[in-house]
């Protein structure tokens, strides 16, 4: 864990893990006002979903104080700010069928043509904070439903979860991996408010942590598609050509 490259294989693996690590759905229905099963149809059809992320990991670079991401059925684009700076534009496409990431203060990127069809590649490529697999990933681990409470202003249902299995097959990498996850929902409107998230775990013997926090959802939001369609400005360089 003493190399930067190994640190990226390691947090891209665990991101990998929990996207290519779905379970089965189990339909839960909570007997009160939320119906688990219709916030995952919910979250499953929206036209276009956009929020924030507030993340800290010891794995992660450290170049951004919040994010903001675009989710659409046919893809993801997520904005990485630092003292209210740009500093990173992750986007995917099943149009153009490319996955890139611009560096702005670097004037850099890397970007990847998938070669094939494009059952599975948003899946494959998207992270676990898509809440279109992360809904579904909470229900199908061991858990437990909360009690209604206000969370930013709104009447909220719950789900929290502490079962490691919500993370997918980590075994042999992660040891020690413990998990605590919350994800509040709308009582009203069945769609999602806040998800708080805390992992932590030992790889290679070194101690490994990552805390999240997703709120200012909107819902069903119209997305132009050239959004998640990478576009390189002329003076950026490829950083393999580096």
């Amino acid at each position: 864990m003493k190399s930067p490259i190994t640190k990226l294989a390691v947090a891209a693996a665990i991101i990998a893990a929990v996207v290519l690590g779905l379970f089965e759905f189990i339909s839960t229905d909570s007997g009160s006002g939320v119906v688990w099963a219709e916030v995952v149809e919910k979250v499953q059809g929206t036209c276009g979903l956009v929020l924030r992320i507030t993340e800290t990991s010891s794995v992660s670079p450290d170049d951004s104080d919040y994010a903001i991401k675009y989710f659409c059925p046919t893809g993801s684009r997520t904005d990485a700010y630092k003292d209210g700076q740009i500093t990173r534009t992750h986007c995917s496409s099943t149009k153009t069928m490319i996955s890139g990431v611009l560096f702005h203060p670097t004037r850099t990127y890397l970007s990847k043509r998938y070669e094939g069809g494009n059952e599975g590649f948003l899946e494959n490529d998207e992270d676990w904070t898509n809440p279109k697999y992360l809904v579904q990933k909470i229900l199908a681990a061991e858990h437990k439903e909360l009690e209604r409470t206000m969370v930013d202003g709104v009447l909220c249902e719950g789900l929290e979860t502490s079962d490691p299995a919500v993370m997918g097959p980590l075994a042999g990498m992660v040891e020690n991996l413990e998990v605590h996850m919350e994800l509040w929902v709308d009582a009203a409107t069945g769609y999602p408010v806040r998800f708080e998230g805390e992992l932590s775990g030992e790889a290679e013997g070194e101690a490994i942590t990552s805390e999240c926090v997703m709120d200012q959802f909107q819902w069903d939001v119209e997305l132009d598609p050239s959004l998640f369609e990478l576009t390189i400005p002329d003076d950026y360089v490829s950083m393999g050509d580096r």
